[in-house]
């Protein structure tokens, strides 16, 4: 089967229209309780984390390896929460909620809207230690 593309044939790339929702009292907890310098490692290292975890999500999914992906993407959910990443833990409940459910249409939407989350969320973090020294 051959495939050709119109003009009217398009590929579109989804941005994330939705506010994403930062807690920033976690991030001052950090930093009053650790100090800005260490406050902003954690953040940044949780950072790292949570990118080497959708990374590892992305393969699990592609491999058909929804326990691995579940594991994932409650890890997802325990590192966002200490460093307030609201709304990127309740999109990764949302798709633990889909892989329990074993429903794979919605599970591919959502694994989408976790990556989309995470790159709004993850730089709003960054740029916050940045931007406010305690």
């Amino acid at each position: 089967m051959t495939f050709t593309l119109t003009k009217k044939d398009t590929v579109e790339r989804l941005t994330l229209i939705e506010k994403t929702a930062l807690e920033k009292g976690a991030i001052e907890t950090l930093q009053t309780n650790l100090g800005q310098g260490q406050g902003r490692e954690v953040v940044e290292r949780a950072a790292c984390e949570v990118s080497d975890r959708l990374n590892g999500l992305e393969a699990a999914l592609s491999n058909g390896d929804l326990e691995g992906a579940a594991r994932l993407s409650n890890s997802l959910i325990a590192i966002s929460k200490q460093i307030g990443l609201v709304s990127f833990a309740k999109v990764a409940g949302d798709l633990v909620g889909a892989i329990h459910n074993n429903d794979l249409v919605a599970i591919a939407s959502i694994s989408r809207r976790l990556i989309r989350q995470a790159d709004a969320t993850l730089f709003q973090a960054l740029d916050y230690v940045s931007e406010h020294p305690f």
